[in-house]
């Protein structure tokens, strides 16, 4: 969805494009969306998030903090649910809404 999003903004070299795109899909940067979206998330995507974040992991991210790559996971697992259940349109509007707050892009 970022590759798509990055690459619908406009004809750019493609060292920016990944660059933009990594800076996005880091565990510090959906950290800082998931809790700025906390608002507009319904119950159950608020459940499946925390459900995503207090999960135990197997794995440790290299340049995260453990509150960050927690938060990442939940993001993910919000995100792999949306995609799952068939709300890409949802899975749309949360990312960009999340982008906009954060101004990431």
């Amino acid at each position: 969805i970022i590759r798509s999003i990055v690459v619908g903004r406009g004809n750019t070299p493609v060292n920016q494009l990944h660059h933009k795109t990594s800076h996005v899909v880091k565990a510090h940067s959906q950290a800082i969306m998931a809790e700025a979206l906390m608002d507009v998330l319904t119950d159950t995507e608020k459940d499946i998030y925390r459900r995503g974040r207090n999960a135990k992991s197997h794995t440790m991210a290299k340049n995260a903090t453990v509150t960050d790559y927690r938060s990442a996971t939940g993001f993910e697992a919000l995100m792999g649910y949306l995609y799952l259940t068939d709300q890409m349109e949802r899975m749309m509007e949360v990312v960009s809404i999340g982008l906009e707050r954060c101004h990431l892009l």
